[in-house]
């Protein structure tokens, strides 16, 4: 994995979250709204199955719960590999950049640069981080 790719994880597992989030909120809007409601796909003989849709409410909850006890593992990590930067503003393109999720103009307007010279800090500070040995391949 690389630098980049490891700083980026964090990006990946919060979309993920999203995702699965939205998903619940359907499974659970569906179930809410019960009549007529087949959220098992078998065929139905006049009897609403409430066992199988909030198993599958209880299942994404877990999946939830999983990943945001992931994305807080990867921010941890993400976080120590942005602390260990030595020079100051290699360090505050990542932070801006993975802990603030700011897009490279909104950097260039805080740091007071321009965005070729962030994407440049960016290039160096990429090789000053060091990815973790669990998450390298």
């Amino acid at each position: 994995m690389t630098a980049k790719e490891f700083l980026s994880l964090a990006w990946k597992i919060d979309d993920r979250i999203d995702e699965r989030i939205e998903e619940r909120e359907r499974l659970l809007a569906k179930l809410t709204a019960g009549r007529g409601s087949n959220l098992s796909g078998m065929p139905r003989g006049g009897r609403y199955d409430w066992t199988d849709a909030v198993a599958r409410v209880i299942e994404a909850d877990r999946a939830i719960a999983a990943e945001i006890t992931r994305l807080c593992t990867v921010k941890r990590m993400v976080n120590e590999a942005i602390e260990a930067v030595a020079d100051a503003r290699r360090r505050r393109v990542l932070e801006l950049r993975y802990r603030n999720y700011m897009r490279w103009e909104q950097i260039a307007d805080v740091m007071g640069y321009d965005v070729r010279w962030v994407y440049r800090l960016h290039g160096e500070a990429l090789l000053d981080v060091v990815v973790p040995d669990e998450l390298r391949h």
